[in-house]
Order: structure tokens, then C-alpha cells, then sequence
């Protein structure tokens, strides 16, 4: 479990950074859309390049099951996107970053509906947690508008969408390799969203600033999702999303630091009062992944 959670870290701290660039692209470049497809075409050429390292030892079941789960992924992924850059525009990088903690809560909502998982009190208390440490955030800013607060809403539905069906994608293969499964699956689904963008391409005028301009993002998600995902199929969906949350503290160390070097297009201008306020409730939510760890491990 131990190497589930280290590489679950790694990857909050590879979305943090990604999450800074996203912003910048959007910024830079002003489209939404753009970002998703230019992103996924260099996540699709990575995902080519790992899946055809992993494939020789990897074996796939042979289901409409897996098909479907794989198809939903697909789907949900791009739906969750394009609300996420949509809401970049509303909602500064750092802050948007820990807000999404409260995908904790609706994964652990779908997950109980599904009967797939089961909570103690402790467990409870963890998601209590991570959600008073995100809406604390919300708290500590400029006042969301009711479109920013909208697309935040779905693209937290897509992202927990996309969490579930990948842990359950990466626990449908066979054997017991799940890291490699985990990373041989994740590339495989990658390939599609890029094959995807490059058919919805076709009909766009190509651009080498914006290519450019999402390498940065594609690269860091695409690794940070390998990274998830195989933490998912180690440690549970519910706990991996809580370890997933400490991106919160990490948003918040990286704002302070980009401000400080005059970072432009990552944050705007906030008090000391409101970095300080950010900083609690995102230890609050480091709180919340200790003590679900050791619920768990009771």
C-alpha cells in the first residue's frame, strides 16, 4: 500500500504543475477547446509510445464489459475537460486545484449507490473533511460566478465518472502485474482520445503555437494519469481520490512561489490573509488522507 500512496503524491504534484500550464494555455491562447485537442494528440503519441513498451506483457480480457467501461472512460474524459478549462476561466489555477477535493465526496456517493465500497465512521469523517478543506477554499478568494460554480459542478461529475470506471478498467485485466496493467490500460485509453482529437482536427485549422503551447500539459497529465491510475488499482478509488486531494497544499505552495517569481497567468493578486486561509484548509485535507490511511489500516 505504501508504494500506492507515494506514487498517488507524485502524481497531486504532477497535476498541480499541470493545472498552472492549463491555465496559461487558456489564457494565452483563449480557447478551451483548443487545449483539449491539441493535449490529447501529445497524449496520444505518448500513450502509443508506452503502450507498445507494455503491451507484450500485458493481457486484455476479451468482454463487452471491458469495452463499455473503456468507452465511458473515453467519454466521460472529454465531457470532464472541457468543463475543467471552461471553469480555468472562472476560477484561479490554485483554487480551482483544491476545489476539486470535493470529488471525494461525490465518488464516495456513487461508490455507496453502487454498493462497490464500504465506509466506517472513520472513513465518513476523512470525506467530511476533505469537502469543509474545499469549500473552505471557495471561501478564500474572489466570490465564484454562477457559470464558474456550474462547470466546476460537472466537471467534478466527469472527473469522479472517470476515476471510477479507470479503477475498475485497471482491476478488469488479468494477472497480477497491476502497476503494469494500470499504465498498459490508462496508454491504451489515451491512444483513443488522441485519435479522437486528431479526427475532430480535421475539421480545425492547425496551428503550431497552440501544439506547442499544450505539450507542457499533455505531458504532465499523461504521466500524472499513469501514476493515478496505478495508485487506484493499489490502494481503492475512494483513498487513492483523498491522497489525490493533497494537490490542495501543493496548489497553494506553488501559487506562493510563482507569485513570488512574478509567474504570470497562474493566480491572480490575493492577501497574505487568504494564502495563509488556503494553506489551513489545505492541511485540513492532508488530515482527512491520514486519517482515512489509518482507518483502513485498523
Amino acid at each position: 500500500m505504501l508504494f500506492g500512496v507515494l506514487i498517488g503524491i507524485v502524481s497531486a504534484v504532477m497535476q498541480s504543475t499541470a493545472y498552472i500550464f492549463s491555465r496559461r494555455f487558456v489564457t494565452t491562447y483563449h480557447s478551451s477547446i483548443k487545449l483539449v485537442i491539441y493535449s490529447q494528440l501529445w497524449m496520444g503519441l505518448f500513450g502509443l509510445v508506452v503502450f507498445a513498451a507494455t503491451v507484450p506483457f500485458t493481457v486484455f480480457p476479451h468482454s463487452w464489459k471491458f469495452a463499455a467501461v473503456l468507452a465511458t472512460y473515453v467519454v466521460a474524459y472529454n465531457i470532464a475537460f472541457y468543463c475543467f478549462f471552461r471553469a480555468v476561466n472562472e476560477i484561479e489555477a490554485s483554487r480551482l486545484s483544491s476545489l476539486l477535493g470535493l470529488k471525494v465526496i461525490v465518488i464516495a456517493l456513487i461508490m455507496l449507490l453502487l454498493n462497490k465500497t464500504q465506509l466506517r465512521m472513520p472513513h465518513y469523517a476523512a470525506v467530511v473533511m476533505t469537502a469543509v478543506s474545499a469549500v473552505g477554499m471557495n471561501f478564500s478568494g474572489v466570490r465564484i460566478s454562477r457559470r464558474g460554480a456550474l462547470f466546476l459542478a460537472l466537471t467534478l461529475l466527469g472527473f469522479s465518472t472517470t476515476d471510477i470506471t479507470a479503477a475498475q478498467f485497471v482491476r478488469m485485466m488479468p494477472g497480477r502485474a497491476v502497476t503494469l496493467n494500470a499504465i498498459c490500460v490508462t496508454s491504451l485509453s489515451y491512444i483513443i482520445l488522441g485519435v479522437i482529437s486528431a479526427a475532430a482536427l480535421v475539421r480545425m485549422r492547425f496551428e503550431r503555437g497552440p501544439l506547442l503551447g499544450a505539450l507542457p500539459y499533455g505531458a504532465l497529465w499523461f504521466t500524472a494519469m499513469l501514476l493515478l491510475f496505478a495508485s487506484f488499482g493499489i490502494v481503492g478509488v475512494v483513498f487513492g481520490s483523498i491522497i489525490q486531494a493533497s494537490r490542495g497544499l501543493i496548489s497553494v505552495l506553488l501559487g506562493v512561489m510563482l507569485a513570488r517569481t512574478g509567474f504570470v497567468g497562474a493566480d491572480p493578486d490575493v492577501p497574505r490573509r487568504i494564502w495563509i486561509r488556503r494553506a489551513v484548509m489545505a492541511l485540513v485535507m492532508i488530515g482527512a488522507i491520514g486519517l482515512y490511511s489509518w482507518s483502513s489500516a485498523q
